[in-house]
């Protein structure tokens, strides 16, 4: 017979568990049955030769089997880091390259403390969404609640959010697209494409493909967080006959809506004037919360919505955190040259556009679109384009001639330019400057004739008057401070080059346009904050531009959409900006593109002024309205220019007066304010900053490690820190090994100051592979031990005693463990129980303890002093929990309100048309088809009413886990012969 009893802990071949049942066998052996650490059940016959008991942490005190002090304090910091950010703190403060401002941190804090973790995050523009987004998956993921993770953004955005998560977060998200998918299915063609990583970004139109979308509703295992950018674009309407029309992209959004955990929807202009669209977007987050658009309420959305304005943002001591824009208009005088150049081009470009629109030919018209807006860019970009023209005329360019993947572009080109990636637009852009009418021949002769013309005139213009207006306000600024800095936007790169080489070649430029990588970038960002005063930049190049330390804006043209036009001033206009954002545009007289932009930009701001906003405004007021359209129909028609204006501004009142109905009546709007009520958010940031854990501790933690296992860590710069610096050369122990940690690190760091600085040096943060894979092992009792120590307390301190050590958490009614954190319980040989260490002077080496009375009756009396310990731990963790409980309660009691509003009202409708159609059919109507129709939706209605309702019931639990023991120390007093 064996010696194994019910509750003892084995190890046998392939794993360990505990004994909950033994079973006596009819050969007289024994079969146990051990509930293993993977959480199955397996049946062992006592009698294999591999399977062995393994001693619990109280019968080595019992039997004084002392771990060596090294391998203790590994054990014990590796368990606190473990557990440092499962409660109450932010591993994202101090885990990442990037300066987190409060207001972003408190955004953060509200959805992680919500009870699902879906919200609308709906800041302004230049308040930093994608960080806010960030957090909450960093911190998500650092608690153990999160390991799947998909953003879907715009396609131009989807490279922008991988940098910034590997760059930010240390996080590398793999970018699904047609050619990422179809190698993923050739390689496992049975399994679906989206189980196949764990961390993906897609753009939306991807993803709203038939077979990609068919993938996402049929995933086996859900998302832990989904985040979609620029989330206005799920747009769903309400039909006459109250059907809900979807776009495919709307599809996308309930796909992984019904798929996701956390859910996150982020986007600047949340609610753009129609309450229906406003309501199937909530309703991707809470089905339940609205019954009908009409219910939507602010009070309503306090929970489900997070919105801060700049107007409303405030520091610690009561001043506004963004300060004000100056925007002034620079109108130029064209040269009498200039002047008949513009006349001349714009008549040849009305006449070619209305040929093209009356041939029906699309291509032909937007190519008159973008000659138009060169036109007024500078005399640079229309020569260039004169140039092409010859060329495509003497090519014989015709719109059938187009690529076919310029061809599948250009419906998004003409509606949704925005959803296209910069070199998407620049292709397509480069294609239709080729493009011509179609013409006889002699008329062929005649356009070439007419284009040699227009561009013999553009050369012949030695300066343009509007560069010379641009050089002299530069000058003058530079004169009188030559450290101030200006931003310079253009529209094209023609443009730019121009303005590089002979505007400004006496000046050394900074310069970003579309084909810089992302090295190159960051190099001209640099050199614009420290040596340069004066940059250059494209909208191709403006997204994820933060140039808050200049404060001065020039553009030399204005993008025809109001959205680029917003982005540009975000690039300034934005936290950390400490002066008033000088804003100056550029514009020739007398045009009516020109005209017609000053007047959006000077309405945009009076409108920003009267209802408190400041950015984003003037693509709302003008969502309906195509610019290109409504410049080139005036073109066309050679309305007045005056006429025109009139026309936009009385378009621009309108929505602006329901601009401002949708903010009283249906938004939320978050006030935040460091002097007064949202003070408390410094608290958690100074705690998680300067908490349990620190750079020092992780920092102390690697070189023990490193010493123990045969690791080394050499300094490979000169600094103040010690061993040489704070970077250094890793070479990791062999006993680390897995897919993402390197054998050795050129150039590592601690130090999250020299990280944030040096994007080459690795990050050894808490989060870093190297840093979890030595956590793990250390955790690990089999490989390390560490479980037992014998700790001399210094004196006046109560001994002896058993220090106990625990890990207290609970669980939600959904069986995820929703915190954990570390707690010590000190019992005296007397059965005192306590949570205040005593203060320890030595942790002695096994060698060194030798027998002593004290020690005797400690070990002897160690599962009594245990049992005490473990009384308080259970009353420690009720009371831990008790406080979610109560909390978790509230929740979900909201939820269900909710929820149970939502079924009522539609079940009652369904009634009511049961009891019509009936009475329909007694009076002779044959209502069979509705009547059957009707019972079972209302079967359908009920049956997920009482899921949902379950399933709320479930969740409101709150449920203690069992402590688990992590080390045990014996204590004892500091004088060697009472030992």
């Amino acid at each position: 017979m064996t010696d194994f009893e019910v509750g003892d802990h084995v190890q046998f071949a392939g794993g360990q568990g505990e004994i909950t049942k033994i079973e006596d066998r009819p050969n007289g052996g024994q079969l146990l049955h051990v509930y293993t650490t993977e959480g199955e059940l397996r049946k062992l016959p006592s009698g294999l030769p591999h399977i062995e008991r393994i001693d619990s942490i109280v019968d080595r005190l019992a039997a004084r089997q002392i771990d060596s002090p090294i391998h203790h304090d590994l054990r014990g910091r590796a368990t606190r880091l473990d557990l440092a950010y499962r409660y109450n703190r932010f591993l994202s403060l101090t885990n990442n390259r990037i300066e987190i401002e409060p207001y972003q941190v408190q955004a953060a804090y509200e959805i992680l403390n919500s009870y699902d973790h879906r919200y609308l995050i709906g800041d302004e523009v230049g308040l930093g969404k994608t960080i806010e987004a960030g957090i909450v998956i960093e911190e998500l993921i650092a608690r153990g609640r999160a390991q799947r993770v998909l953003i879907v953004a715009p396609a131009p955005l989807t490279v922008q959010w991988q940098q910034e998560m590997r760059e930010k977060f240390d996080r590398n998200f793999v970018i699904y697209d047609r050619e990422t998918v179809r190698t993923h299915r050739k390689s496992h063609p049975n399994q679906n494409v989206w189980l196949q990583e764990d961390l993906i970004i897609t753009s939306v139109d991807f993803a709203k493909q038939d077979d990609v979308l068919e993938a996402l509703r049929n995933l086996d295992v859900p998302w832990d967080v989904a985040v979609f950018d620029e989330a206005h674009h799920l747009t769903a309407r309400r039909s006459s006959d109250d059907s809900i029309e979807r776009t495919q992209r709307y599809t996308v959004g309930e796909a992984v809506a019904d798929n996701s955990d956390a859910l996150l929807l982020l986007t600047g202009t949340p609610h753009k004037g129609k309450s229906d669209q406003f309501y199937f977007l909530v309703s991707l987050l809470d089905p339940y919360r609205f019954g009908h658009e009409s219910q939507i309420h602010p009070d309503g959305l306090e929970d489900l919505m997070i919105r801060r304005l700049k107007e409303d943002m405030y520091e610690t001591d009561g001043t506004r955190m963004f300060p004000e824009k100056n925007i002034e208009a620079l109108g130029v005088n064209m040269s009498r040259a200039e002047r008949k150049l513009y006349d001349d081009v714009t008549e040849y470009i009305r006449e070619y556009y209305n040929l093209a629109q009356q041939e029906e030919n699309k291509a032909a018209g937007f190519t008159m679109v973008i000659y138009q807006k060169r036109l007024v860019s500078s005399i640079y970009a229309i020569q260039k384009s004169l140039e092409n023209r010859m060329r495509a005329i003497q090519n014989d360019a015709v719109a059938e001639d187009l690529p076919d993947d310029v061809q599948e572009l250009i419906p998004r080109y003409s509606t949704e330019p925005e959803m296209m990636t910069d070199a998407e637009r620049e292709r397509v852009e480069e294609a239709l400057e080729t493009v011509t009418v179609t013409l006889n021949q002699s008329q062929i002769q005649e356009e070439l004739d007419r284009v040699k013309q227009l561009w013999r005139q553009a050369k012949d213009i030695e300066t343009d008057s509007k560069a010379r207006m641009l050089k002299q306000f530069v000058d003058q600024i530079l004169t009188e401070d030559p450290d101030e800095k200006i931003l310079i936007f253009t529209e094209y790169t023609d443009t730019l080059e121009y303005l590089r080489d002979q505007v400004f070649a006496e000046y050394n430029i900074a310069q970003v346009y579309g084909d810089l990588d992302q090295e190159r970038r960051r190099q001209e960002m640099a050199d614009f904050e420290n040596e340069k005063s004066i940059m250059i930049a494209t909208d191709a190049a403006q997204e994820g531009l933060n140039l808050q330390f200049a404060h001065i804006l020039c553009n030399f043209d204005l993008p025809w959409s109001p959205t680029r036009i917003d982005q540009r001033m975000g690039r300034l206009h934005r936290y950390g900006q400490e002066r008033t954002v000088e804003i100056r545009n550029l514009f020739f007289k007398n045009t009516r593109e020109s005209e017609i932009l000053n007047l959006l930009v000077e309405k945009t701001d009076q409108i920003e002024s009267d209802l408190g906003m400041r950015s984003d405004v003037l693509g709302r007021v003008l969502e309906d309205v195509d610019l290109d359209d409504t410049i080139m129909a005036a073109i066309a028609e050679d309305r007045p220019t005056d006429e025109v204006v009139a026309d936009i501004d009385e378009t621009i009142e309108e929505r602006k007066n329901a601009l401002e109905t949708v903010e009283n009546e249906f938004l939320i709007r978050d006030r935040f304010d460091l002097s007064d009520e949202d003070d408390e958010i410094l608290d958690v940031i100074e705690r998680s900053q300067h908490g349990d854990v620190s750079e020092d501790d992780i920092e102390v933690l690697v070189r023990e490690f490193f010493d123990e296992f045969g690791g080394d860590i050499r300094g490979v710069r000169p600094g103040p820190a010690r061993a040489g610096g704070d970077v250094f050369q890793l070479d990791v122990p062999d006993v680390l090994s897995g897919d993402q940690i390197a054998g050795r690190y050129e150039q590592a760091t601690f130090t999250r100051q020299v990280a944030m600085e040096e994007d080459e040096v690795e990050f050894i943060a808490l989060d870093h592979p190297l840093v979890q894979s030595l956590i793990e092992f250390c955790l690990d009792s089999n490989r390390i031990g560490g479980q037992v120590a014998m700790k001399v307390a210094a004196d006046g301190e109560s001994t002896p005693g058993i220090l106990f050590t625990y890990r207290l958490g609970y669980v939600s009614g959904a069986g995820e463990a929703v915190t954990e954190k570390l707690v010590p319980l000190y019992v005296t040989s007397e059965g005192e129980v306590g949570t205040k260490k005593p203060e320890f002077v030595d942790t002695l080496p096994p060698g060194e303890v030798g027998p002593a009375p004290v020690l005797e009756q400690l070990a002897s009396t160690a599962e009594e002093l245990h049992s005490i310990a473990e009384m308080e731990a259970w009353e420690q963790v009720e009371s831990f929990a008790e406080e979610a409980r109560e909390e978790r309660e509230r929740e979900v009691e909201i939820k269900r309100e909710h929820a149970e509003q939502h079924f009522e009202e539609e079940i009652s409708e369904w009634e009511e048309r049961l009891e019509t159609y009936r009475h329909q059919d007694e009076q002779g109507k044959d209502m069979s088809a509705p009547i059957g129709n009707a019972k079972r939706e209302l079967e359908s209605l009920r049956r997920e009413r009482d899921d949902e309702l379950a399933r709320l019931d479930e969740e409101k639990h709150v449920t203690p886990e069992e402590p688990k023991l992590v080390t045990a120390s014996l204590v004892v007093d500091s004088h060697p012969g009472e030992r």
